[in-house]
């Protein structure tokens, strides 16, 4: 199954003719970077996802670009006030664009539409296959940005272009902030929903362009947030990222002042991805729900979809693993505070210190495909049966934590199978070697306690 994570690069030398829009260029010889496939059950290393940023080429803000081209806007005629406005920004210049996942999530949305309460707006950008039998690729020549209304073409994008861009870097946060602002005052709404569709890797990052080389970070994703907030005037009512890894205890704090909602994976997401026609068609009958109720039905949707499209591809009983959840942002603060009593309880206990950061019970915690994001309650869990007796406060501190985050701070916990004791809120625990200088820029590291209970776990582990 092919899945929205960062696995190894391989390389490949393919002779193939680059197509940009209507204009063909020379035959050249390209090296093309494309994603190893890895199965949903493997697991890789977590370090080898850090080297790849850190040798990855510099990072560069998409450049300025004047007004978009609009068509059909309407002359003299006033916006219409809707329920809902659900922004979904896909950056497909990828392998999901080449396997034509990006397509099939459009086309899964114009099986539903856009009606007179709720307003569907997709900006994106693919790299697609112009011709197979040549190898010859399609390049995006900018982006275009569509008014979603249905059709019942499964294979062909039909709705209407409402503005196009010459320029633009799908891996920086500014392209996605002003695809935003203009849908925000294009079409006015009581309330947001923001979906960022591309690769995740968790604390390091979402949206990577393959052409620019370039990806969001999650401070920078946390300041582009903040800039749609002040557009709209109040908080993103759900922000989701359909893509691998994203719902960590790190990420959803930089973003907690900017949505209400967060709607992610803590485990790597399918290329098929979101089931947009089953959300937006309960979304567009009720489009009087609130944010935590539409978080309740994406969690359900999602989860509700997989076992049908493991039947369908022949995987059933694989044992490939699929999660989602979605947080009340309200509620991280307490979050915070929860895990920093228990951060104090085991540094001041030496002995529930030793058993907290042993290895025994660090590898007893749920792991996902990044091996160093792992789920926070079951690593609560191994301490606290490691503990036995012992670190009465500590185990104490690590019961009220776990409560806070099934009772307080997640409004719904998808998981299948249903042997998965993921519980909705992965947290950053490294293997070998803690990445500081990526970690301690995030707002989670300067107002929890996480980062300086990670220092003390490795200095334990030098003993």
């Amino acid at each position: 199954m092919w899945t929205r994570a960062l696995g190894p690069l391989i390389k490949v030398n393919l002779y193939i003719r680059i197509y940009a829009e209507d204009t063909m260029k020379k035959l050249i010889l390209v090296t093309l970077t494309a994603l190893a496939v890895a199965s949903m059950s493997l697991r890789a290393q977590g370090g080898a996802i850090d080297e790849l940023f850190t040798n990855s080429a510099p990072r560069v803000a998409a450049p300025a670009v004047s007004g978009p081209a609009i068509v059909g806007q309407p002359v003299g005629q006033a916006p219409v006030q809707r329920e809902w406005l659900v922004l979904v920004f896909i950056n497909g210049v990828n392998d999901l664009g080449l396997l034509g996942f990006a397509d099939k999530s459009i086309n899964d949305m114009e099986k539903v539409g856009s009606n007179d309460k709720m307003a569907v707006v997709v900006e994106y950008g693919i790299l697609g296959i112009a011709d197979p039998a040549t190898r010859t690729l399609k390049i995006p020549k900018g982006t275009k940005t569509i008014y979603i209304k249905q059709d019942a073409d499964a294979g062909k994008i039909t709705s209407q272009i409402i503005s196009t861009s010459t320029a633009s870097d799908m891996g920086s946060v500014n392209s996605m902030v002003r695809f935003a602002k203009r849908a925000i005052r294009r079409y006015p709404a009581n309330k947001l929903a923001l979906v960022i569709w591309n690769h995740g890797a968790g604390r390091l990052g979402i949206s990577y362009d393959d052409m620019t080389k370039n990806h969001m970070e999650v401070d920078q994703l946390g300041q582009g947030l903040a800039q749609i907030k002040s557009e709209l005037g109040h908080n993103i009512n759900v922000f989701a990222t359909d893509a691998c890894l994203m719902q960590m205890a790190a990420v959803a704090y930089e973003l907690r002042n900017s949505a209400d909602v967060i709607v992610g994976s803590e485990e790597v997401i399918p290329g098929n991805s979101y089931p947009y026609d089953t959300i937006l068609g309960q979304l567009g009958v009720n489009t009087g729900m609130n944010a935590e109720q539409l978080g309740v039905v994406m969690v359900d949707a999602y989860k509700a979809s997989y076992p049908a499209y493991a039947a369908a591809s022949g995987n059933a009983g694989s044992g490939e693993v699929v999660t989602l959840s979605a947080l009340r942002t309200s509620a991280l603060p307490g979050f915070v505070g929860k895990l920093n009593n228990w951060v104090d309880a085991v540094m001041n206990d030496p002995q529930a210190l030793k058993i907290a950061t042993s290895k025994a019970a660090v590898d007893g915690a749920y792991y996902f495909y990044m091996e160093d994001s792992k789920d926070l309650y079951t690593y609560i869990s191994s301490v606290n049966s490691k503990l036995g007796i012992k670190g009465p406060g500590a185990k104490n501190a690590g019961t009220a934590l776990q409560n806070y985050i099934k009772n307080s701070l997640i409004i719904r916990n998808g998981v299948l199978p249903v042997s998965v004791k993921a519980q909705g809120m992965a947290i950053y625990i490294p293997e070998l070697t803690y990445n500081s200088s990526n970690y301690e820029k995030l707002a989670f590291a300067a107002d929890s306690y996480w980062d300086d209970y990670l220092r003390t776990m490795m200095e334990e582990r030098l003993k």
